[in-house]
């Protein structure tokens, strides 16, 4: 299967985003950057600062950028790994702030739960108790975030609340060590509204998707090929699925499968043949089935599997599911990237 990539189409997305929400953005090009490839669009991106979810990935946006770099989710065996690369961990549990502090890490933010009970520090006691942990360990607390579990303005106000103590908190704190709070506030972009904050992270709508404030264009494409043409007659049955044909139809097996990011619960969306549309019968390791009645088709002939008319929203909707995992699991060994721009 063949993945082509608008680096371009990033670009922008980020260059809107930073108009509309008028504050530094944090580029989140975790998971490989969303299974669009985090070298070469780091290369092609400059941001403010950029995200990744673990040390291995900050490593690789390291050696592209000496922009400031964040890890989200940071383990306490790789402390090492975050001061000698200078990456700035995101410190929501003791045990890594207890890893930092050992291995002389210099630099950090403080996560806070505010509602999504995943990491981080949930009450203002925990986060004064963490900070003057760090300060005593010679860590610099020089930020602070959260992460909003929806767009709904109700929760995201309920979360500000729980968030906007905790930074009270902590800058309390660093106060009571004689110091000056500097502290870089950050939430994620999706729900733009806090005023208080100085920088958004942003991922999901870089790539197209997620974001109803500013218009936004899909940066990748997803097409295969025809391996082979067969009629299929009235009551014929299709690979291991439950289809029967209902009337004599044309079914091709397209190259890709559930190796390569084509869910067995898609069987009856469309995929895109020139114009027209054909509907996926049977999902196999290597290859899936689709039925049409077009009598032109060949071997060879290509195949949308998605695109800005089937995007990762519509497939994610035949599949139970949301747009973030349908990218990043066409991002597999098999898969052929293109890049433009």
């Amino acid at each position: 299967m063949k993945i082509e990539v608008d680096l371009n189409a990033i670009k922008r997305n980020l260059y809107s985003l930073r108009l509309a929400l008028g504050k530094p953005l944090v580029f989140m090009c975790k998971a490989d950057a969303y299974g669009h490839g985090i070298s070469r669009v780091v290369r092609a991106v400059e941001a403010d600062a950029y995200g990744v979810a673990t040390e291995e990935e900050g490593v690789i946006v390291r050696s592209i950028t000496r922009a400031p770099i964040f890890v989200t989710a940071p383990r306490k065996v790789n402390a090492r790994t975050i001061r000698r690369f200078d990456l700035i961990p995101m410190i929501g549990e003791l045990s890594v702030a207890e890893a930092a502090i050992a291995a002389n890490v210099k630099r950090c933010h403080i996560k806070v739960n505010s509602g999504m009970n995943r990491l981080g520090f949930s009450t203002p006691e925990e986060c004064a108790a963490i900070a003057e942990k760090l300060l005593s360990g010679g860590v610099s607390i020089e930020g602070i975030c959260t992460h909003y579990k929806s767009v709904d303005p109700k929760v995201r106000v309920k979360q500000d609340r729980v968030f906007d103590r905790c930074v009270d908190a902590v800058r309390e704190r660093i106060r009571a060590f004689g110091l000056t709070p500097r502290l870089t506030v950050h939430v994620t972009g999706c729900a733009a509204g806090n005023a208080a904050c100085d920088m958004y992270r942003v991922g999901l709508a870089c790539y197209g998707y997620g974001c109803n404030f500013v218009p936004l264009e899909k940066a990748m494409t997803v097409e295969s090929e025809i391996l082979a043409v067969k009629p299929l007659r009235k009551g014929q049955t299709l690979g291991y699925s439950s289809f029967r044909a209902k009337e004599d139809c044309i079914a091709c097996t397209v190259l890709g499968g559930y190796a390569d990011g084509i869910d067995r619960g898609e069987k009856g969306r469309a995929v895109l043949i020139g114009r027209s549309k054909a509907q996926i019968a049977a999902v196999c390791m290597d290859s899936f089935e689709i039925v049409t009645h077009r009598l032109d088709l060949k071997a060879g002939r290509r195949v949308i599997i998605m695109s800005d008319e089937i995007d990762a929203t519509y497939i994610a909707k035949s599949r139970g599911t949301i747009p973030y995992e349908v990218l990043v699991g066409f991002d597999r060994p098999r898969a052929d990237y293109t890049y433009d721009g």
